[in-house]
């Protein structure tokens, strides 16, 4: 078992949402994915709600989510501007080992291509390189843990079991 669940987080195609139910399905734990909590709520897509609401708007969500989060889960996927709420990441450090998907901006780009569809968090004309640029500092800063994401999902997931058990 993990001394304390775990809280992935990177960028937006680095495999949180993947890793974390692969991850969860291993040891039968409680997953959680704040994308689509914030999905439910709104019961649309985040493009639906970027669209409608504007990407400031997202992000505050995304905040609030993090902030009704409790313990329950043991392994927590995160959406890729989470780290832009030092309140929301401060709870999750409380609650969790924070673990940094770092992943290279060609392997995001490779998976995710622009973005368009994703609901990224981002104001409109911002590119994914821009994203990363300005992301990349903030994930280093609230990471408990880094781990290599241009490694398979398997082993990603040996890296934090290495970590963390």
């Amino acid at each position: 078992m993990f001394t304390k669940p775990i809280s992935l987080i990177g960028m937006a195609g680095c495999g949180k949402t993947t890793i974390g139910k692969k991850l969860a399905a291993k040891y039968n734990f409680i997953f959680c994915d704040t994308d689509i909590l914030i999905e439910k709520k709104f019961n649309a897509t985040l493009q639906d709600i970027k669209q409608k609401n504007g990407y400031k708007f997202l992000r505050e969500e995304e905040e609030e989510i993090i902030l009704e989060l409790d313990d329950m889960y043991e392994v927590i996927a995160t959406g890729g501007s989470a780290v832009y709420s030092s309140k929301a990441m401060n709870h999750l450090k409380t609650l969790s080992t924070i673990i940094f998907i770092n992943t290279p901006f060609e392997d995001i780009k490779k998976r995710i291509g622009d973005a368009g569809h994703r609901g990224f968090a981002m104001p409109d004309g911002f590119s994914i390189k821009q994203a990363y640029e300005e992301r990349l500092p903030l994930y280093n800063h609230f990471k408990d843990i880094s781990i290599d994401g241009s490694l398979s999902v398997n082993e990603v997931i040996s890296q934090i079991e290495g970590h963390c058990f």
